[in-house]
């Protein structure tokens, strides 16, 4: 195992567990469950959303490319009272039949994706007509002067965050991508990890498939 695949599997799903406060961790619960019906959530990590859905689940499958995170997420998914699917894979092309889904969640996963449209897209696809579309992400800022500390500090989050970027613009992909908005959420949460919370400007919202 090199030195990049040893620090994406083994240290930074470490870090990802113990990343974030009461905060984060209420709005990604909030984010979470309204979600019912058969659900797939992307980008599971190490399963931090799981104790959140409700009652209302019928299914949940999870989509996660990371076999250290997948590790760390097995025991949350064992002990979730509802069937569950675990894949060991990317987002870009999802293994699922068109009009799957009553509901797909995504929670500080758009930012790391390589490629963002095609993941919508899927997501998109996957969905049934009407189904909902819950997201939390952290967003490019529309504040000039915290765009441009973003935009010096990227490089850097890049590496360390495995592919995590602060500079995308979540908001219009999501909006470009086909789903229409329901509701959307700007929230500073204070208790995003360093180096400065303002660095990390969040969306919550849902979208739905018309």
């Amino acid at each position: 195992m090199g030195l990049h695949s040893w620090y994406s599997e083994q240290v930074f799903p470490w870090i990802l567990e113990r990343v974030g406060g009461p905060q984060s961790h209420a709005l990604r619960a909030r984010c979470v469950a309204g979600a019912r019906g058969d659900v797939l959530e992307i980008g599971l990590g190490t399963g931090q959303s799981l104790k959140s859905y409700g009652a209302d689940v019928r299914s949940l499958a999870v989509v996660e490319p990371s076999t250290g995170m997948h590790a760390l997420a097995r025991k949350r998914l064992d002990a979730c009272a509802f069937e569950t699917q675990a894949h060991e894979l990317g987002a870009e092309c999802l293994p699922f039949d068109d009009d799957t889904f009553d509901a797909v969640v995504c929670t500080w996963t758009l930012c790391s994706v390589q490629e963002p449209n095609t993941v919508l897209s899927e997501l998109h696809r996957v969905l049934k007509r009407g189904g909902r579309f819950h997201f939390l992400e952290h967003v490019r800022s529309d504040k000039p002067k915290v765009l441009a500390w973003q935009k010096r500090i990227d490089p850097l989050q890049r590496v360390f965050a495995c592919g995590c970027t602060l500079t995308r613009d979540t908001e219009a992909l999501i909006r470009a991508s086909g789903f229409e908005v329901d509701r959307l959420e700007a929230i500073d949460c204070p208790d995003m990890p360093p180096p400065h919370p303002k660095l990390y400007p969040l969306i919550l919202g849902v979208g739905r498939k018309s």
